[in-house]
């Protein structure tokens, strides 16, 4: 992952997201947005022990920060059952994931191997972060999260869709994104599931910015759509065969 780039931009990372993003979106929503569909996804399969999570690429850990707060998952969260892990190459964005986490449940790292041991992790997510890494490296990411995914684990991939010329402009134009490869849906399955992940579901999103999705009938639009590659992103989600 070419985490160079992120270093320059770690403490600045949100102005300049925005700044490249339409008038009136920012960065911030698209955060919000994951964080709500993840604790869903918690919320529905974290069984009555410990729930490992792991967010593989975190940035500046601003996901964890609206984690914590999520409503659905605060009873995992209180019940110390909920343990959250963060991976992220860039030192300064480490660094800035520490000071924006800033909650002792939250474990962060530089490299997988560096995490404390212990079972593989119940729940992966990676948002954005496959077409920073370079495509003959990918196979071998992919295999990683595979071998520390616990059986029955669910592993999530956020990505941006090539398919939306919208999505491809924005990419062209964000000063972090000069190197980014984008990854069509195929693509992605045909990188978990060769990694030994066995494809679950799908679904294209953000045909309209998560900030205007609040609109019910816009909300409505979106969610039917989401079986058909137009919106500006899209998420697969995987499991480990048992």
């Amino acid at each position: 992952m070419g985490n160079t780039v992120f270093d320059r931009v770690a403490r600045d990372y949100e102005r300049i997201h925005d700044r490249s993003l339409p008038p009136g979106v920012s960065s911030d929503e698209f955060v919000r947005q994951k964080a709500e569909w993840v604790a869903r996804w918690i919320g529905k399969g974290t069984g009555s022990g410990e729930f490992r999570y792991l967010d593989f690429g975190c940035g500046n850990g601003r996901l964890f920060r609206y984690l914590l707060d999520a409503g659905p998952l605060q009873p995992l969260l209180e019940a110390g059952r909920l343990r959250l892990f963060g991976v992220e190459p860039s030192i300064e964005s480490l660094r800035e994931a520490e000071r924006i986490a800033g909650d002792p449940r939250v474990r962060l790292a530089r490299r997988l191997h560096e995490l404390p041991p212990g079972k593989g992790f119940d729940f992966i997510i990676s948002c954005n972060v496959f077409h920073h890494i370079a495509p003959l490296d990918r196979a071998q990411a992919a295999r990683e999260l595979h071998a520390r995914m616990s059986p029955g684990a669910r592993l999530v991939i956020w990505e941006h869709n090539p398919i939306n010329p919208l999505a491809r402009l924005l990419v062209k134009v964000c000063p972090f994104d000069k190197e980014a490869r984008l990854l069509s849906l195929i693509a992605v399955r045909r990188l978990f599931e060769a990694s030994g992940c066995r494809y679950m579901r799908h679904a294209y999103l953000n045909i309209f910015p998560p900030a205007w999705q609040r609109v019910k009938f816009l909300r409505a639009i979106d969610a039917a759509l989401a079986g058909v590659p137009v919106g500006a992103q899209f998420w697969a989600m995987f499991t480990r065969h048992e």
